[in-house]
């Protein structure tokens, strides 16, 4: 299934980069395309994602191999999103072409089914004589009014939310979503990067029908009881599951998710009141930032530092380092990441770090150099589309 031919001779000039020279880029990279040629290569890539985000981050650790076939007007490299392309195109417009494309037909085969045409009405032999003579006209064989299948419904839903290249892997997990969800959803279906949290959504009520924001989607002061500066343990287990937090546990350590689950829900209230301004009040994050310190500092040290009275001042210290870094995206993997690294950061042996934290960063330039990559400084996070 191609896309259809348009009249855009941008889109046109990208195809046929695509289709040309950008595939042949990938047929001498990568092993399993080595020995297709051009057409069978170029769908092997677009019908599998696995195999796109392959290609994908080929391009992005190594835009060299490409620096002859995506170029600008003046026949020079480009590597920036932002950057324009020699059709006209940014960099980003292409690539969200390339995920739309896949989806589309990534869609088509998995919720479309083979149509049969219906059978032609049966005429008596008298009658298909008669047609043959002239003496009677064959029936009317009125058109079955044009569906539009499944795949076009979603496709026509979610497109305008498709542009960058980390949705790849997610597009199986699109595939289940409604029509309508993708609707009711709209521009937060890009605040979603993790599979599970698809899943999740798209479960039964995942998607309450009161018109309530979705557990996943709402602020962190939906996980405190009414009136009290105290996490209710329930709603937090339902976040640690639709978020699939398990992940964060060795697989030895898997039955411990739930007891994790009772410690986080003890931490201290003012404790809480220090961190939540800081993490921006997002459930998500807030919920990712207490698991990843549960098992970072390990059930001890996290009752030491987190549930304790008079823990406040060491709170608002590590709300204030918080503070200074630039918000990951919601993907596990980067919050993982960055709250390590601030974690590290704000305590040494349980001994907190001074308020600047230079005398630990000069001792610790594992450190620095972790810090100084998530960007201290606010600079926002590489995407491949405008």
């Amino acid at each position: 299934m191609r896309p259809p031919i348009t009249s855009d001779p941008e889109i046109e000039a990208i195809r046929g980069a695509l289709e040309g020279p950008v595939i042949d880029v990938f047929r001498r990279e990568i092993g399993e395309l080595k020995h297709l040629p051009r057409p069978a290569a170029y769908d092997a890539v677009m019908n599998d994602p696995k195999m796109l985000d392959r290609c994908f981050r080929l391009f992005r650790t190594r835009p060299e191999l490409f620096r002859d076939v995506v170029v600008n007007a003046e026949r020079k490299p480009v590597v920036v999103d932002q950057a324009v392309l020699s059709c006209g195109r940014t960099l980003a417009e292409a690539m969200a072409l390339v995920v739309r494309a896949a989806a589309r037909r990534y869609f088509h085969a998995k919720l479309d089914f083979r149509r049969f045409k219906p059978a032609a009405p049966k005429i008596p032999m008298l009658k298909r004589v008669a047609i043959s003579l002239g003496l009677a006209h064959a029936p009317v064989v009125k058109k079955a009014p044009k569906i539009q299948s499944r795949s076009e419904a979603l496709y026509n839903a979610i497109r305008d939310y498709l542009h960058f290249d980390w949705q790849i892997m997610l597009i199986p997990h699109y595939a289940p979503l409604t029509p309508a969800l993708v609707a009711d959803l709209g521009p937060r279906l890009l605040e979603i990067r993790e599979a599970a949290e698809l899943q999740a959504l798209a479960a039964p009520g995942g998607t309450p029908k009161d018109g309530r924001v979705p557990l996943l989607l709402d602020n962190a002061q939906r996980l405190m009881m009414p009136g009290r500066d105290m996490i209710d343990a329930e709603v937090l287990w339902r976040v640690v599951q639709q978020m699939d937090l398990a992940r964060l546990f060795p697989k030895t350590e898997a039955n411990q998710l739930r007891r994790s689950v009772a410690q986080v829900s003890a931490i201290n209230g003012d404790v809480l009141k220090a961190l939540l301004p800081a993490l921006g009040g997002e459930i998500r994050r807030f919920t990712a930032f207490l698991m990843i310190a549960y098992t970072s500092f390990g059930e001890q040290r996290f009752k030491q530092e987190f549930c304790q009275s008079g823990q406040a001042h060491a709170a608002r210290k590590l709300a204030e380092r918080l503070a200074k870094v630039a918000p990951p995206p919601p993907s596990l993997v980067e919050m993982k990441r960055v709250y390590e690294a601030v974690l590290s950061t704000a305590y040494v042996g349980g001994v907190e770090a001074d308020a600047s934290g230079d005398d630990l960063l000069k001792a610790r330039p594992d450190l620095l150099k972790a810090l100084n990559a998530l960007g201290a400084g606010k600079a926002s996070p590489v995407s491949i589309s405008g």
